[in-house]
């Protein structure tokens, strides 16, 4: 073993870095300052970043469907469309998107709040300002659970009942 070598983890690198524009973010906040912090940070990371300035923009950029982020970070308050509206909205979405996972924070956050922002479907709710290890280690959690995602019963069925047709005519020629 290298006795230069340490046990501990390197800490400039994340522990879970996904391969580079691989995974897509869409930042959802009104405050520019707050989207160049989140750009720089989690493009640093490895994520392409879409933005949005308020909950109406950033439905329209998801009804366009052009765009198919696999995490969205967004303020709740914003004008325009706040945020726990505007997850609501995501959530009442006929495709795919109403279940791509969702990040709520606020830098003026309470109970009810936070309350308001799960109660409308948010995965989950962080204060402002971030730790932004545990926002880049939350992020990576929530991308991760939802590739792991078991396909629903009525595929499965298809799928068995596509075998049962394969087997049958195997075993009438026996």
């Amino acid at each position: 073993m290298n006795s230069r070598m340490t046990p501990q983890p390197h800490r400039s690198i994340p522990a879970m870095v996904p391969p580079a524009n691989c995974f897509t973010i869409l930042v959802i906040d009104d405050m520019l300052p707050n989207r160049v912090l989140l750009r720089k940070v989690l493009k640093g990371a490895g994520y392409a970043i879409l933005e949005a300035s308020n909950g109406i923009e950033a439905l329209d950029l998801l009804r366009d469907q052009s765009i198919s982020p696999d995490l969205i970070l967004t303020d709740i308050e914003m004008p325009v469309m706040d945020g726990i509206t505007m997850v609501g909205q995501i959530r009442l979405l006929e495709n795919a998107l109403a279940r791509v996972p969702i990040i709520a924070a606020s830098g003026n956050a309470d109970e009810d709040m936070r309350r308001g922002a799960l109660g409308a479907g948010s995965d989950v709710f962080l204060t402002k300002p971030f730790d932004l290890g545990a926002l880049r280690r939350e992020i990576a959690s929530l991308i991760k659970s939802r590739r792991q995602v078991v396909p629903p019963r009525s595929q499965g069925n298809l799928l068995a009942s596509s075998l049962n047709r394969i087997e049958a005519p195997l075993n009438e020629a026996n």
